[in-house]
């Protein structure tokens, strides 16, 4: 681990059309001491051609993984796992960030103690829709309800390995992740700039959950998280049964896949 290096890892799925862009806001920071660790996710379209193709490719300023299409989680995984600083930031291949991003949370994280583990800044949507996403300070009882802190947070390494990084098998993890993080003592800080660009696309949101999408995905964290979340479990027994049974049979699931895997290799 390399200290005040920011390491940004940006996954990309099919985003030909708009990673440069990431890519070159990555680039731009006014804070240099910044590596950049692309994670391409089995894409189909030219995305890979279009990242090799950029002269900062070339002259060795980010490196590329690619890897066969697993999800974001684990794409971002991934790219946290081979790159070295102490601070890390995940760009969506399709956002944007602005010059002083880094820097200024950066500096919120550097006059701030271990336990804030993250930091945040106002989110600008862009594209079909043009708003400031409603972010707010950080607020544990806030937190728990719904989520107000962008996937693109930076977050310091040792933190986010401490509670172990994005779970892959949930909807919503990075909002999984910061009530994680919340569990095991972290907490956040909001940096009052809208430093992060959003784009949104036409048609529903890529984060767009039915209502009992979201009912499902609450009481699964639920279950993960009883100390937290254990008035809506106590009121509640019988979403959290039903919870309960998901993760167990998720977990018995994947006893199951890597067994098999085991046994191929043997």
């Amino acid at each position: 681990m390399t200290v005040d290096v920011v390491s940004i890892v940006i996954p990309n799925y099919n985003y030909e059309r708009y990673v440069r862009d990431a890519i070159t806001s990555a680039l731009g920071q006014t804070h240099r001491n910044v590596e950049i660790v692309v994670v391409d996710d089995g894409s189909t379209d030219g995305s890979v051609a279009t990242i090799r193709t950029m002269p900062a490719f070339a002259d060795g300023a980010f490196r590329l993984l690619v890897q066969a299409n697993a999800g974001v989680a684990r794409a971002r995984n991934a790219g946290a796992a081979i790159s070295a600083g102490s601070f890390l930031v995940f760009l969506d291949a399709d956002d944007v960030l602005e010059p002083t991003y880094v820097e200024r949370c950066l500096g919120a994280l550097r006059s701030a103690p271990p336990s804030v583990a993250y930091a945040y800044t106002q989110m600008q949507r862009f594209g079909a829709e043009t708003s400031l996403f409603a972010s707010r300070p950080f607020d544990a009882a806030a937190l728990i309800r719904s989520n107000f802190v962008p996937v693109s947070a930076m977050i310091r390494r040792r933190a986010f390995e401490d509670v172990g990084a994005f779970n892959p098998r949930l909807g919503h993890e990075d909002h999984e992740l910061w009530v994680r993080m919340l569990a095991h003592g972290y907490q956040g800080v909001f940096v009052p700039e809208p430093l992060l660009r959003y784009r949104r696309h036409p048609g529903p949101s890529r984060n767009t959950l039915s209502p009992a999408q979201l009912v499902r995905m609450r009481f699964d964290m639920a279950i993960r998280h009883p100390t937290l979340y254990w008035r809506e479990l106590v009121a509640s027994p019988r979403h959290a049964l039903l919870a309960a049974a998901r993760m167990l049979r998720a977990g018995r699931a994947g006893s199951g896949a890597r067994g098999a895997a085991r046994r191929e290799a043997s």
